[in-house]
């Protein structure tokens, strides 16, 4: 049996624990270059700008752009313009209005006339009641629809973008008559582009062309209304 030198384990050991510490010493002189000296701290995350470029709003939801305000009511706009002749009429507010309605009726009758033959029996109506159980016993649900009324208003499209709920009013008579400042036959895109981005500029406190959730904060402490120009504070959206 061979022993070895005790001079030879030393001398090994110090050799691995220089190793070991060497990517340690390496770490910490670049975090102090990093903060601007030796050893100190690095100043927010790398990503983040530094300094007077650092963004003034806290970080959270998107903000919304105007440019992406004005898409959607464009979108909204254009459901209305049935005929694609550049306006929107009452006429074209009413039809849309109707249509949907006569839809709901005619799904409703489908939904009891079973047997497919254009009339609803006695039969039919009451093994429709029945299917709905509990709900037949209200007036207000006998119908069987349980979902939200037909809107008179064209609604816009939002999307994931539920907070400009407080900030597009959506396109009624009230609205057609109201923002149609040339008083001719209809409404024309330009006519409520300029009516509905009053309303962007009254909610962009800032005036910086983005909706970020804190400039939309006074409107959810009314209750979510509108505050529109000219309107009392916290006046009911016009039907």
């Amino acid at each position: 049996m061979t022993i070895r030198p005790a001079l030879t384990i030393t001398g090994t050991l110090a050799a691995l624990l220089m190793t070991l510490a060497a990517p340690v010493q390496a770490q910490d002189m670049g975090g102090g270059m990093d903060g601007g000296g030796m050893g100190g701290p690095a100043v927010g995350p790398p990503d983040e700008p530094i300094g007077n470029d650092s963004p003034s709003k806290p970080r959270g939801p998107k903000p919304i752009k105007r440019a992406r305000f004005d898409q959607i009511v464009t979108e909204m706009f254009r459901m209305a313009d049935t005929n694609r002749d550049g306006t929107v009429t009452i006429d074209e507010l009413h039809a849309i209005v109707a249509a949907r309605r006569a839809a709901l009726i005619k799904s409703r009758f489908a939904a009891i006339d079973t047997d497919r033959n254009g009339t609803i029996s006695m039969a039919e109506f009451t093994a429709w009641q029945d299917r709905m159980g509990a709900l037949a016993n209200s007036d207000a649900a006998a119908t069987g629809d349980t979902g939200a009324p037909i809107s008179d208003a064209i609604m816009p499209d939002l999307g994931n973008e539920r907070v400009l709920a407080s900030v597009i009013e959506p396109l009624t008579g009230t609205v057609i008559a109201n923002a149609n400042t040339n008083m001719d036959a209809g409404l024309s895109l330009a006519e409520l582009l300029a009516y509905e981005g009053k309303l962007f500029d009254a909610a962009d406190t800032d005036h910086d062309g983005y909706l970020w959730p804190q400039d939309l904060r006074a409107r959810d402490r009314d209750g979510g209304r509108m505050h529109r120009p000219g309107d009392p504070m916290g006046a009911p959206p016009p039907r």
